[in-house]
């Protein structure tokens, strides 16, 4: 029997009313969930402002570099400046860069040009060199300068031939670098600033064409020129053996990881420019088979002028003898030279006493 006219248009009204609901319900739901992405984009954009802001409220010689405080910033996005897995080197325009993904091993294209690169990554290039290089690599600046601040430094390709960064003639403020064979290197006359360097590991690999015992890692590696600055850095002088390492490493260390070369190491080399007006302060140093290496190769005749700040030395660091005690957070090694360095303000991060002449008690002459 067909329904009434009344009771069908009733019906259909009322279905309409529900498709009429439904299709609200929707729209609120599509509404809700944008409102909650922009919420979600919105806390993440202040996130990204207040870690900025904190670090622009660094205070030098009180507040020392940390993985919260330094490096690229985590949920701040990035565009890539060239194509991932670049092979081989790639050379950087002058300019202004912004939260950008470097891949090669880059340099700079203009030797009088300058750089500012904020918030990048370099991800350095794939394989092994066939020479010294690194992520960023800047021997080849004549007048002009490169400044990097909250950038990372990390090979996803290590090798013994790449560093973090190195070179001269440029400041890296507030930066990482890991997974490298040194984290930051200065081996020019135009000398370096870095302020706030935090590194907490580095690549060893037991074949190295420069030496016969493995790589030598170091997370501040000074080897020529100036003026030099090393301040308020967080440096552990720990590393971590490659997969493709031709061999183990046997300087195994309490963290699970192994000792390093030295967390800073000054080695005036004899075949780069003099080391002169090089200032080291307000450092957190660990590891390492030295925290503080203070090397004159030029021996005798030369004297190794280093100006020394407060810092700060952890207790653990590798132990050169197996019969008895051989610890050298502080080693100075003159080769019948001199070394010049004001020891008083370097002191044991625990409990704040000096550093003293011994073979456990922080300074070594070798």
């Amino acid at each position: 029997m067909p329904l009434p006219d009344g009771l069908t248009a009733a019906i259909a009204a009322v279905e309409a009313q529900a498709t009429a609901l439904s299709n609200r319900y929707d729209s609120a739901q599509a509404a809700a969930v944008t409102l909650t992405d922009d919420l979600e984009a919105a806390e993440q954009r202040a996130m990204i402002a207040e870690a900025k802001l904190a670090r622009a409220r660094l205070r030098p010689g009180i507040d020392v570099a940390g993985p919260d405080n330094t490096g690229t910033i985590p949920g701040e996005p990035r565009t890539s400046w060239n194509a991932p897995g670049t092979v081989g080197k790639a050379a950087v325009a002058p300019g202004t860069y912004d939260a950008q993904d470097f891949y090669g091993d880059c340099y700079p294209a203009d030797p009088a040009g300058t750089y500012l690169f904020r918030g990048c990554r370099f991800h350095g290039g794939v394989g092994h060199p066939s020479g010294n290089r690194g992520c960023f690599y800047c021997w080849n600046l004549t007048t002009g300068w490169a400044t990097f601040e909250d950038c990372t430094f990390a090979p996803d390709s290590p090798s013994y031939y790449r560093d973090g960064i190195v070179g001269h003639r440029y400041t890296a403020s507030r930066c990482q670098s890991f997974g490298g064979t040194d984290g930051f290197g200065v081996n020019g006359n135009g000398g370096a600033i870095i302020e706030w360097p935090y590194v907490p590991w580095l690549t060893w690999f037991r074949q190295d064409p420069a030496h016969t015992d493995g790589t030598h890692n170091d997370p501040v590696a000074i080897q020529g020129g100036g003026p030099n600055v090393v301040r308020d850095g967080n440096l552990a002088c720990y590393v971590k053996v490659a997969d493709t390492s031709t061999g183990p490493n046997t300087r195994p260390a309490p963290n699970g990881m192994f000792y390093g070369g030295s967390a800073i190491i000054v080695n005036q080399a004899k075949s780069l420019d003099v080391i002169h007006d090089t200032t080291i302060s307000g450092n957190l140093l660990s590891g390492g088979y030295a925290q503080l290496q203070l090397n004159n190769n030029r021996g005798t005749g030369y004297v190794l002028a280093v100006t020394l700040g407060p810092n700060q030395y952890d207790r653990d660091v590798y132990n050169n003898s197996r019969a008895a005690v051989d610890k050298r957070w502080i080693c100075l090694v003159p080769n019948g030279g001199a070394i010049t360095a004001n020891m008083a303000e370097q002191r044991w991060a625990d409990d704040g006493t000096a550093l003293t002449p011994g073979l456990a008690t922080g300074i070594r002459t070798v």
